[in-house]
């Protein structure tokens, strides 16, 4: 078979082309400090890249999570901190009105300080953490406790019975919050009908830390020592039920710091994985580049040889 001049000049010019090719990605290795540029360069580690990569998204998604609610939690526990401090310092007022030294205007005066301390534990149940009023279950448009104006010994609450919680793994998900208020039963302030709740959107609260001081303040009022005296172990008995709930939103916390601890173990893992998939030895690359730049000048100076044939060859 005659080789001619353009079967020459086509297979050198594939070579030039090949050889560009190769230089170029080469290069482009180098800059980008990775080996897997594209899809096609390599399907089954494309996929398991990209297997990874959703993974790292899954758990950035539950870190979020994981932080917004040790949000909710680091304020209900400064929150229940206040409440047991307040309740602390009752105590002290109680014991101070009970000694049996102190004129009626005295206990007055202590029990006007109850009546503040009241409105201050208002103010304890009204906490917010980042605009959510963080013991108001899902309701969060407006303050869930106040005074009622026209009964100021009456503690309302306008929120919902809803817990809030976060998930924070798959298919695992824990509350954040502590109950303000519960159906029947103490919460963390007292409790409510949920008839009366679900018929006008608010409730009285009943029992709980509310009527604790309430009763403290109606005793030092009165001037009855005895009742400012047994009133003492009922701020006891509340501030252990205060306690006890701070006792399980710290439990919930450590958990939630536990779990941010091996997401972000796994975030490193993960990270890893990806480097080893897609990181380019760089030593490597760059020895390639300077064979594969010898190899193109080379093929350049072959075809310059190659193709100096011309018309007057053929004139001899």
């Amino acid at each position: 078979m005659r080789v001619t001049n353009q079967m020459m000049g086509n297979a050198l010019k594939q070579h030039i082309q090949n050889n560009l090719s190769q230089l170029s990605r080469t290069q482009e290795q180098l800059s980008t400090g990775k080996t897997i540029l594209r899809p096609s360069d390599n399907p089954t580690d494309i996929s398991r890249l990209m297997a990874v990569k959703a993974q790292k998204e899954i758990n950035k998604q539950y870190t979020q999570n994981i932080d917004d609610g040790l949000t909710y939690l680091y304020s209900t526990d400064t929150a229940l901190g206040t409440a047991g401090e307040m309740l602390a310092q009752a105590n002290e007022l109680a014991v101070q009105g009970a000694n049996g030294t102190l004129s009626d205007t005295d206990m007055e005066a202590i029990g006007e300080q109850i009546d503040k301390m009241i409105d201050e534990m208002v103010d304890v149940a009204n906490t917010t953490a980042g605009g959510k009023y963080i013991f108001a279950g899902r309701t969060n448009s407006r303050p869930p406790f106040y005074r009622d104006d026209s009964n100021p010994d009456q503690i309302m609450y306008r929120g919902d019975l809803k817990r809030i919680s976060r998930e924070v793994a798959n298919l695992s998900e824990h509350t954040v919050d502590a109950p303000g208020v519960l159906e029947g039963e103490n919460g963390v302030f007292g409790a409510i009908n949920a008839t009366d709740l679900s018929a006008d959107g608010k409730a009285e609260v009943t029992g709980g830390v509310f009527k604790t001081l309430i009763d403290l303040r109606d005793a030092l009022n009165s001037g009855d020592q005895d009742q400012v005296n047994n009133m003492v172990e009922e701020i006891q008995t509340t501030t252990d039920h205060i306690l006890m709930n701070r006792v399980a939103v710290g439990a919930r916390t450590r958990h939630f710091e536990a779990v941010k601890d091996q997401m972000l173990d796994q975030e490193v893992r993960l990270s890893q994985v990806m480097q080893n998939l897609q990181s380019a030895d760089i030593a490597r690359l760059s020895i390639d580049l300077t064979q594969q730049q010898l190899t193109y000048q080379t093929t350049l100076s072959a075809g310059a040889n190659m193709l100096q044939t011309s018309l007057l060859n053929f004139l001899k």
